[in-house]
């Protein structure tokens, strides 16, 4: 009888402990899901301003890059220039000789500025050629 007794305890209750189950269930899944959108909302904002360094950090190497290029095209046109020059002294040496002795001392100070910029940079440049 004690059987019996139980499940007529059980059936009688039953009913009030489903639902005191399904509400704590409810509770515990809804907590879970709240602090599964609260972790995300925190990635989400980690990630935003990683993204936000990111391109700032992108902003000023393309600038930095910019400088760079605006500085070495600036230095390439006054190398062609300078180029260019010289070029046409030494044009007007081969067509005139006679200017050679005068312009000896002018192209060996030429020479040896030239051998002294680029032995700042490289010392085995700026060596005299054997």
């Amino acid at each position: 009888m004690t059987g019996a007794a139980l499940l007529g305890l059980l059936s009688r209750h039953v009913l009030p402990l489903a639902l005191v189950a399904a509400v704590v269930l409810s509770a515990t899944a809804a907590w879970h899901f709240r602090s599964q959108r609260d972790a995300a909302r925190l990635d989400a904002a980690t990630a935003s301003r990683a993204a936000e360094a990111n391109a700032a950090a992108l902003a000023r190497a393309t600038a930095e890059h910019a400088r760079h290029i605006a500085a070495l095209t600036g230095e390439a046109e006054r190398a062609r220039a300078r180029a260019a020059r010289l070029g046409a002294d030494l044009e007007a040496l081969r067509r005139d000789p006679s200017h050679a002795t005068g312009a000896a001392p002018v192209l060996r100070d030429a020479v040896e500025r030239l051998r002294a910029n680029r032995g700042a940079g490289d010392p085995a440049a700026a060596a005299a050629p054997p």
